[in-house]
């Protein structure tokens, strides 16, 4: 169950709160910023000055998602079909073939996995 989208803006205004307080000496009003459009834009035109990566990139997401459903991010596309097919032929297992061993005594890649899952499964308790 996702949440309301108010709740994900307010879960990421309540985790800009410190970092404002830390770098601005500001102190952010979580109930205010949700209500008042001007003071949540002098906030996040604040924010978007910071030296923070983080808390820039809280406000960046704050802005997009206040403007409503229209300004949030856009539906991710399914895969395509090309993609689709690549998928499948990727996931189908490929046709073994002998591989000539130039060094008898290096393992190949199979053989080293074999080794490392046989401690797992040959020794449960």
């Amino acid at each position: 169950m996702g949440l309301p989208p108010d709740a994900s803006v307010l879960n990421y205004v309540v985790r800009m709160v410190v970092p404002m307080r830390r770098e601005f000496g500001r102190s952010l009003d979580v109930q205010l910023f949700m209500r008042d459009a001007g003071y949540a834009q002098t906030v996040l035109d604040e924010a978007a000055s910071s030296g923070d990566v983080r808390l820039r990139e809280h406000a960046a997401y704050v802005r997009r998602r206040l403007g409503g459903a229209r300004d949030a991010d856009p539906p991710k596309a399914g895969p395509t079909a090309a993609t689709a097919t690549a998928v499948t032929a990727a996931a189908a297992p490929a046709p073994a073939a002998p591989a000539a061993r130039p060094d008898a005594s290096q393992p190949t890649a199979d053989e080293l996995r074999a080794r490392m899952l046989k401690k797992y499964t040959g020794g449960l308790r």
